[in-house]
């Protein structure tokens, strides 16, 4: 019977991409308010650190794993419209499990001590590596020797054949882009609005990829695409309650999850170069983190007030919203730009 309901529906795959995106928004704005109800009445609310910025000491309490009912509505969705047998999606569906498992032990040792500090860094590298090996274990089964090629997306042929260097670079990508989210999610809406932005741009190249000429994985793009697009949904639901002044923060198992997603999503796709370039606000947020560590140490000066880059502005007296809008509009724009190279250049 579903795959009748499926044969049926992939006629109509704009109808699908329209009615995945809706449930899912909807789905997450029914579950955001009882939700947050239950993290208040048991007071499970978010610690803040104390060499923090002072003005953050405002939003002690606030509900947080809010990433817990943003990825049930997904799943909610899915489930029913999507053909979530297709290895992509089985792929870039565990990341988002497995990453957002790691972030939820996280938020709850600090929930548990009621503290900032959940695992210790050496204790959640280890997990995201564990995570992040397991993935790519699965895509070496199901895409065989053509994992470890280097593509321009959908082009004839490979930028450059990898070999063994594509699995410790595709740790490191799937690592760095789940710590990036982490690390930009920082700001009331921040790191949600850059995640539909990212997320937006892989599922449309992704969608038009999957009608292609001569691309031998249509539906398995197509449906990754719609995975996708559901998954937007269900961040814009909620986006309703993580804007200024935020009501809930998705913590790290959002945090984490969505990073780990949108990294695997890239390499399932083949547009590991583009989707970096899309979401370069997030590693330059990572960037900001490292040259700070690495110049305090080495020479006892920071380059920034604070790290990551959006409380440097913080300091320097932005707003918080313009800080936000500022960042998106970023966004934007290395998306755009992205779009650009992959339409123009490539095709």
């Amino acid at each position: 019977m579903y795959y009748l309901f499926m044969v049926n529906m992939a006629k109509l795959p704009l109808f699908r991409a329209l009615a995945g995106v809706s449930a899912a928004l909807i789905f997450s704005l029914l579950l955001g308010p009882p939700f947050i109800r239950f993290f208040q009445r048991n007071e499970l609310g978010q610690k803040i650190r104390p060499e923090g910025p002072p003005q953050h000491f405002s939003k002690q309490g606030t509900p947080t794993m809010g990433g817990l009912f943003l990825f049930f509505a997904l799943y909610c969705v899915t489930f029913l419209l999507v053909d979530f047998l297709q290895p992509q999606v089985i792929a870039v569906s565990t990341a988002l499990l497995l990453f957002g498992c790691v972030g939820f032990i996280d938020d709850y040792l600090k929930l548990r001590r009621k503290q900032s500090e959940g695992l210790s860094a050496k204790g959640k590298l280890l997990l995201q590596l564990l995570a992040s090996c397991a993935v790519l274990i699965y895509i070496r089964i199901f895409s065989g020797h053509e994992t470890t090629m280097l593509y321009v997306p959908w082009r004839s042929g490979p930028i450059i054949d990898l070999g063994f260097w594509y699995y410790p670079l595709g740790v490191l990508f799937i690592m760095l882009f789940a710590n990036s989210v982490n690390l930009t999610d920082g700001l009331d809406g921040l790191a949600g609005g850059l995640v539909i932005i990212v997320l937006l741009f892989i599922s449309s190249v992704a969608a038009l990829g999957s009608y292609a000429s001569g691309t031998a994985m249509n539906q398995q793009y197509f449906e990754t695409a719609l995975f996708l697009v559901i998954l937007v949904g269900a961040v814009l639901g909620f986006l309703k309650f993580n804007m200024n002044p935020a009501r809930v923060f998705m913590g790290d198992v959002g945090a984490q999850g969505l990073g780990g997603a949108i990294a695997v999503a890239a390499i399932v796709l083949h547009m590991e170069i583009l989707a970096a370039a899309a979401g370069a606000v997030f590693l330059i947020e990572t960037l900001s983190v490292i040259i700070q560590v690495f110049s305090f140490k080495v020479f006892g000066r920071r380059v920034f007030r604070m790290s990551p880059l959006h409380h440097h502005f913080e300091q320097k007296g932005v707003s918080e919203k313009s800080i936000v809008y500022g960042f998106w509009a970023a966004g934007m724009i290395c998306a755009g730009c992205s779009a650009l190279v992959y339409f123009v250049v490539f095709h």
